[in-house]
């Protein structure tokens, strides 16, 4: 039976069958609409048939989504052993995988009141409601963040928060995939404790890796394994020195591919860190712009900043990254407006470091010895909690102890000994905030920008 016979043969007594007869109608209508004479239309109807094929592509999403879900209804999915996607496909081979795979997780969450709401706007194309609906790839992200939190979460609170984000994804204008993903990462991040994001954190740092392998005709291939601060600092890096650029002495273009340009900057980077002589030491590693809030910043409510390339960073690993890295953070107020747009000033000058070597003389965490050509300067007390940058408030830490002062909240000092300054650590977890409340106490800090008596709460609260 052909697929106009189909069509006739699902228009019974009862009227047409739904979705079947109207999808049947559709495939015998685009079949033979002869894609090859579009030379014959004019430019604004070439624009009108994208727009309306746009349109019946997200129609066609959402009545997968609905067919999906009354699959399951009916356990059409898992006979046989099959599950639901291979089911699917076998059923459908035409339908992409990315395809079915969105679709499938929407489609098993449409009995679940607490989505309820997130499968009726995926499934409002189903009526010709484009402009407000929300793709079903919007959708899946949606439903895979929300179970992925409700079993820590506040129900009540995690509804509201999921109502927010389905709203600013909706429509034309909604967020996009990349930046809704960004947001729910945020947001589980707020919804879950402090040290479970600090233990992700961890674990994501701990499986940076590269590894070496033979490429194409003697070639060799690096693959890079970085989490979110590792990936940000090497995009800064590499952004900066890939640009096309023209040849200076004869002007032609940069013909060189983005994945030629990236690989020549990278080794670029790698000549000028070993050429550098020894003895003189490199700071400013990398400029960095970091969107953050400025009770995050200075720990009064949880949060996180945000780079330029949408990369989250933990408050801890700005602040730490700010002690020695080229961090220009760009502090929102309250109502978003900016702040303050920092510079590199805060950062301590070469001839600071220098100095610093000489005295410290390696990583000054107890029981450290990696040299000091190792190490990153650290503020004692964090230029964002008013701390000065001279060489009484510094101390030279590997990249893991400085990781791990910045995370424990350890607090150090420079204190007298046998043969001059040396640094001191109270390694007392929150020993750091017991400091700046008693400096703060003692008005021996700066008020921070929008803190007018200068006493916040070392403590982090949520944010409102």
């Amino acid at each position: 039976m052909s697929t106009a016979d189909e069509g006739f043969a699902w228009r019974g007594a009862a009227g047409p069958r739904p979705v079947l007869a109207a999808t049947a109608a559709a495939l015998e209508a685009m079949t033979s609409s002869s894609p090859e004479r579009l030379w014959a239309l004019g430019e604004g109807e070439v624009t009108a048939a994208l727009q309306l094929l746009g349109r019946l592509s997200a129609c066609v999403d959402a009545h997968l989504v609905s067919v999906l879900a009354e699959a399951k209804r009916r356990s059409l999915d898992q006979g046989e052993g099959w599950g639901p996607v291979d089911w699917a496909r076998a059923v459908a081979p035409e339908l992409p995988q990315r395809t079915v795979l969105a679709a499938d997780a929407v489609a098993g969450s449409a009995d679940e009141p607490r989505l309820a709401d997130v499968v009726a706007a995926a499934t409002a194309a189903c009526t010709g409601d484009t402009a407000s609906s929300l793709p079903v790839s919007k959708a899946a992200q949606l439903v895979r963040f929300h179970r992925s939190v409700r079993g820590l979460a506040d129900a009540d609170q995690l509804e509201s928060l999921t109502g927010i984000l389905l709203d600013s994804a909706r429509g034309h204008g909604g967020l996009s995939e990349g930046d809704l993903a960004v947001a729910l990462r945020h947001t589980a991040n707020e919804l879950r404790p402090d040290r479970l994001v600090e233990h992700e954190d961890d674990a994501r740092r701990a499986h940076r890796s590269m590894v070496k392998s033979r490429g194409p005709l003697g070639l060799s291939r690096y693959t890079l394994l970085l989490d979110d601060e590792g990936a940000a600092v090497v995009d800064a890096a590499v952004d900066a020195l890939a640009r096309p650029s023209r040849d200076e002495e004869t002007g032609e273009l940069d013909l060189r591919t983005p994945a030629a340009r990236r690989a020549d900057a990278l080794l670029d980077l790698v000549r000028r860190a070993v050429e550098v002589p020894d003895g003189i030491p490199r700071q400013a590693k990398t400029t960095l712009v970091v969107t953050v809030g400025l009770d995050v910043l200075t720990r009064r409510c949880r949060g996180a900043g945000l780079t330029s390339g949408d990369a989250l960073l933990t408050t801890d690993t700005v602040r730490r990254m700010a002690c020695d890295a080229e961090v220009v953070p760009v502090v929102l107020g309250s109502r978003g407006e900016v702040l303050d747009q920092g510079q590199a000033k805060r950062l301590f000058t070469p001839g600071q470091i220098r100095h610093l070597w000489l005295r410290d003389r390696r990583c000054t965490f107890p029981g450290c010895s990696k040299p000091a050509r190792w190490t990153d300067a650290h503020h004692l007390v964090h230029w964002a909690d008013g701390g000065a940058t001279d060489v009484g408030n510094a101390a030279l830490l590997c990249r893991a102890h400085h990781t791990v002062v910045h995370r424990q909240r350890y607090a150090g000092s420079v204190v007298g000994g046998d043969h001059g300054p040396v640094v001191q650590w109270q390694l007392v977890p929150g020993s750091y905030d017991d400091l700046v409340e008693a400096l703060r106490r003692s008005r021996l800090r700066v008020a921070p920008p929008g803190d007018p008596d200068g006493c916040p709460s070392p403590r982090p609260r949520p944010c409102s």
